[in-house]
């Protein structure tokens, strides 16, 4: 068993009603405002939150900022697990807590094995499930793989479906979904975003800093394992073109500690001197990344984090995907699909950095996602359902 688990954690209550499961950096980032606003609203007590430690590292990092405690720590990764090991471990851990100190709701969030594994407890202990970020759908079930897989099932044993947008709404009742257990809340995750960058804090930074004397600044995140089997490869030669046609721009790519995102990255970009208007960095911290995005002139990237904030900011985003669960965006011209292997990358850089987005999509998006107001949207919604 992990050593960062003990059974039956003191810090879970007994009086505990709701039991808030996630694993990964964009789990925390997308339930700490929910979890705060339930304690607001029903108590301390009435919470408890537990970790799978998935992503612990980018985890460890967001909580730090996110100020979201966690009462129990599975800490169930190790290295190189398969995910049914997790799932299987994750299933066992939260039944031995569910069958002491079972809470009348469960949530998750989202689609990682985490939120699958918790949905899983959820139902074969009985216990009604919440599912925040309900009815995001490709139709595919290889991309994402295994993401939309395993939201489909998720959506299956669900009580409650918290839907962030009338076409995830749609998507479910298209499943057969009752419409009365369907709400669309927004994003909780766009509500920490807005609250960091409406709090006062220490002088901004400033875009020449990062430019380094450049006109443009291009971020880049690439994380998602669809890019492993050669896609990373692909998309990192059509990065060295990109580079040396914009040589005014300023590219900065924080990598993602997986080792198979960074062995590829390094192989291709071993020379600092070749691309030096290319900056590789470590992960930027929740905040910092928050701090950064809005001074971007674009965003290239796989996250699907990243499709909802950029366009938030009003900077466009190029998804290096074949398909996306947030079509609003490519719609609303906020962002294009430029394939797994982002083929033509350099044309779709300047198709953006010419022209701007419309501020009235922006505005649109911006109501989409909640305005910072879905956490206590759900918060309002869970507490008529416990005791």
């Amino acid at each position: 068993m992990p050593k960062a688990y003990r059974p039956l954690s003191s810090k879970v209550s007994n009086m505990s009603k709701i039991a808030v499961i996630f694993g990964t950096r964009p789990e925390l980032i997308k339930l700490s405002p929910v979890v705060n606003a339930l304690r607001q609203r029903i108590g301390d007590d009435a919470i408890s939150t537990y970790s799978t430690g998935q992503h612990r590292e980018l985890l460890a990092q967001a909580q730090l900022c996110l100020d979201t405690p966690i009462d129990v720590n599975f800490d169930v990764m190790t290295h190189a697990q398969s995910t049914s090991d997790v799932l299987a471990k994750t299933v066992t851990l939260l039944e031995a807590e569910f069958t002491q100190k079972r809470p009348e709701l469960v949530v998750v969030q989202g689609d990682t094995m985490t939120a699958f594994a918790g949905a899983m407890a959820s139902f074969l202990n009985k216990i009604p499930l919440v599912h925040v970020e309900a009815g995001l759908r490709t139709l595919d079930q290889e991309n994402p793989w295994p993401e939309e897989g395993l939201r489909q099932m998720i959506a299956r044993v669900t009580t409650l479906h918290l839907a962030p947008t009338p076409g995830a709404r749609a998507n479910l009742m298209r499943e057969g979904i009752p419409s009365e257990k369907i709400h669309v809340v927004g994003n909780p995750g766009i509500d920490k975003l807005v609250a960091l960058r409406n709090a006062p804090k220490s002088p901004a930074k400033e875009k020449s800093s990062l430019t380094k004397g450049r006109t443009k600044l291009v971020l880049i995140t690439m994380h998602r394992r669809e890019a492993f089997d050669g896609g990373l490869d692909h998309f990192c030669d059509e990065l060295q073109k990109t580079l040396r046609m914009h040589s005014n721009c300023m590219f900065i790519w924080p990598l993602h500690p997986n080792p198979a995102v960074r062995d590829v990255v390094r192989k291709h970009f071993s020379d600092d001197e070749e691309f030096p208007n290319l900056c590789l960095t470590e992960p930027f911290p929740y905040e910092e990344m928050i701090s950064v995005l809005p001074l971007a002139d674009l965003v290239i990237s796989d996250s699907g984090g990243m499709q909802e904030e950029a366009p938030y900011c009003g900077v466009p985003i190029i998804v290096v995907r074949d398909i996306t669960e947030r079509p609003e965006i490519i719609e609303l011209g906020l962002g294009h699909i430029a394939g797994s292997r982002a083929l033509d990358l350099s044309e779709h850089v300047s198709g953006f950095l010419d022209t701007p987005l419309d501020p009235n999509a922006i505005v649109t998006w911006q109501k989409l996602q909640g305005q910072g107001r879905s956490s206590v949207q759900i918060a309002e919604l869970l507490a008529k359902l416990v005791s």
